[in-house]
């Protein structure tokens, strides 16, 4: 979608804005793992990559299916990663 931002559908501009906010709490929380402020927070920050992986495969789904395909097959498997981890523990 090239269009301006007024000319989106609500689902898109939803999905967009969601993907930042899921971005900045995936960075804030890299540093909160980085500087030993959580111990644990990369337990929540690996899923959120995910999620916004899920999200960029949804937006890049007009433009390029390759990229959205990647994108969405990258989701899977840090997911299962993710969930592997998680039994793992």
């Amino acid at each position: 979608m090239h269009g301006s931002w007024k000319e989106a559908s609500l689902l898109h501009k939803t999905v967009t804005i969601l993907s930042i906010l899921v971005s900045l709490s995936v960075v804030v929380l890299a540093f909160l793992q980085i500087f030993d402020v959580w111990e644990n927070a990369v337990d929540l920050c690996v899923p959120l990559m995910g999620v916004t992986m899920l999200f960029q495969g949804y937006m890049q789904w007009p433009r390029s299916r390759k990229v959205a395909y990647i994108s969405i097959g990258t989701a899977a498997l840090v997911f299962i990663c993710s969930i592997i981890v998680l039994f793992l523990k």
